[in-house]
């Protein structure tokens, strides 16, 4: 246990809180009703708005959960009041009620911002008890310890620990917490109840469709149409791929200690929760199934796709997430007669080398056999680049440059271009690497900062010229040629375009000149910096930090 953690401490104040002595069982306390407040993450507006945000259905999921299993539970959404400029706010939902607890989900790039929710918190409910939930409070959970209101951290999947601790088991006795590092993984049972528990009708989708609506003004077509009115839909724990950029199923089995099985909803319960929410929201245009891999079972897809058609459901289309190894002509063939409208294809690289680094599972000739048949069956793909690796050479870089321009120019496809790898805690290129671009932003209202660790920089000294000369030009190249070209919407497939162009005159640059610009690869930061380390770290000394300037277009990079 680390030494800044004081179970005892915070046992006695979760008893004292509770009013409980000795060994608590769920039966003699399941007749005590607590208040909960489940927090979403707190995104950037900028952000909001071109992602068209939707509620966070993990927090919704564990409310659902907890108000069936008997006790009094809200959540939260922060981004609606912020970009409605409508309550109700924050503010008002912490005095709405004496909350006894009070739980943030947390993601890395919107830290900053929760903390700041977790101050007003503090302020207004001294008494709860502060609990913090997701990726970067299961693989940080020290710093949320040290730099939060929070003394509680649960980590993987929350169902089975948040409900024993507001039935008021001692914590010593609740899995699922930091001071065990192990949790419960869920089973099929306890996996159907939640989400089956998700309050589709009451969810606030037309709010944010009437927002993104009047952003758009008279320039709505279609298109942006079934962009913005889409729901969001999950059927499945994890993904067992293991790419080494993704944490997602590392969240799951890290913080249970075991391998952890892939549980999938049936097609019935999936149709059965469509049909809610087409019910109960009649405006929606598209179910998203955000799946990390909705087709790794192909039967299963082709049986609901069977039975999506079989229910006629009026103006539905559907999208989905793919690998490139799942296609089959058949499968496709199905989803484009259930309506699937696109799928979302992790392709990432085009050289077998980097795809082999990267332990995608799938080869460069598979990732265009997939994007064809997409092409040919007439099923819309949208594909994601990774273009650089740790271990890429300029080789590497120029291959799968080279392969995605071709694809940029196709009006059929939308690509979107990463510049590389974002060092992710709990994944296997966190644990590899250390060479990173980072930010460092103060929190205020406290002595700390906390550290950002955008990229991780290329071996390869061409690589790494390459991936700074980007990262330091990319805003004003992409806000001249917009200006140029007059291109008013920001869409994936103008600006990928125009990252790959960039890309392939950096290549050249880099490829026909006799010396590397060795100042360039030291960037804003040096080997032996400080700040240069995988954990967020407090900050003793003054930090001069200039934040990159955005052009008015925002940051394309």
């Amino acid at each position: 246990m680390d030494d800044s953690i004081n179970q005892s401490d915070f046992e006695s104040k979760h008893n004292e809180r509770f009013h409980l002595k000795g060994k608590s069982s769920l039966k003699n306390l399941s007749n005590k009703k607590k208040k909960i407040l489940l927090i979403g993450p707190q995104t950037e507006l900028l952000s909001a708005e071109r992602s068209f945000m939707a509620p966070a259905l993990g927090v919704i999921r564990l409310a659902g959960y907890l108000n069936k299993k008997g006790h009094y539970a809200k959540s939260f959404e922060p981004n609606l009041p912020m970009l409605t400029n409508k309550g109700p706010f924050l503010e008002e939902i912490l005095k709405s009620e004496k909350w006894d607890i009070i739980g943030f989900s947390i993601l890395e790039e919107t830290f900053i911002h929760d903390i700041k929710n977790m101050q007003l918190a503090e302020k207004i409910c001294p008494d709860a008890i502060f609990i913090a939930g997701g990726i970067e409070a299961q693989f940080n959970y020290q710093n949320v310890l040290d730099k939060t209101p929070c003394k509680f951290v649960i980590i993987s999947e929350g169902e089975k620990s948040l409900l024993a601790l507001a039935n008021g088991e001692l914590i010593n006795n609740i899995p699922g917490i930091v001071f065990k590092n192990s949790s419960v993984p869920l089973d099929q049972e306890t996996f159907d109840f939640a989400t089956s528990a998700i309050e589709w009708e009451s969810l606030p989708y037309e709010e944010y469709w009437d927002y993104y609506l009047k952003k758009y003004g008279d320039k709505v077509t279609n298109e942006i149409i079934n962009e913005i009115h889409t729901i969001r839909v999950f059927s499945r724990n994890r993904c067992p791929i293991g790419c080494k950029f993704c944490s997602s199923t590392n969240q799951i089995t890290w913080g249970s200690g075991q391998k952890v099985p892939v549980i999938s909803a049936s097609e019935d319960t999936l149709i059965h929760n469509i049909k809610r929410i087409v019910a109960s929201h009649p405006r929606v245009r598209t179910i998203y199934l955000t799946d990390d891999d909705f087709c790794i079972d192909k039967k299963s897809v082709i049986r609901f796709c069977q039975k999506v058609i079989d229910q006629k459901f009026k103006n539905l289309t559907f999208m989905a997430f793919c690998r490139a190894s799942d296609a089959t002509e058949e499968m496709f063939t199905w989803m484009k007669k259930a309506n699937f409208r696109r799928l979302n294809i992790g392709i990432e690289s085009f050289s077998d080398k980097v795809l082999s680094e990267m332990n995608k599972r799938c080869t460069a000739e598979e990732n265009h056999y997939c994007l064809n048949l997409a092409k040919k069956i007439g099923v819309g793909a949208y594909c994601n680049i990774i273009v650089t690796t740790p271990d890429s050479t300029l080789e590497d870089v120029e291959a799968t440059v080279n392969a995605t321009y071709k694809y940029t120019q196709d009006p059929f496809f939308h690509v979107g271009v990463t510049l590389g790898i974002k060092p992710l805690k709990g994944t296997e290129y966190y644990e590899t690497f250390s060479d990173y671009r980072t930010r460092i932003i103060p929190i205020e209202n406290t002595k700390f900062h906390l550290k950002y660790d955008d990229l991780i920089y290329s071996k390869d000294h061409r690589v790494k010229e390459l991936q700074i000369r980007y990262w330091n030009e990319i805003d004003s190249y992409i806000t001249k040629e917009r200006e140029k070209k007059d291109i008013r919407h920001g869409n994936a497939r103008n600006l990928s375009a125009l990252k790959i162009t960039f890309l392939k005159k950096i290549i050249k640059d880099i490829k026909y000149k006799k010396k590397i610009n060795k100042n360039i690869l030291h960037d804003n930061l040096k080997v032996s910096d400080p700040y240069n380390e995988r954990q967020t770290v407090d900050i003793d000394i003054n930090v001069e930090y200039k934040a990159k300037k955005k052009s008015r277009y925002g940051s394309w990079a």
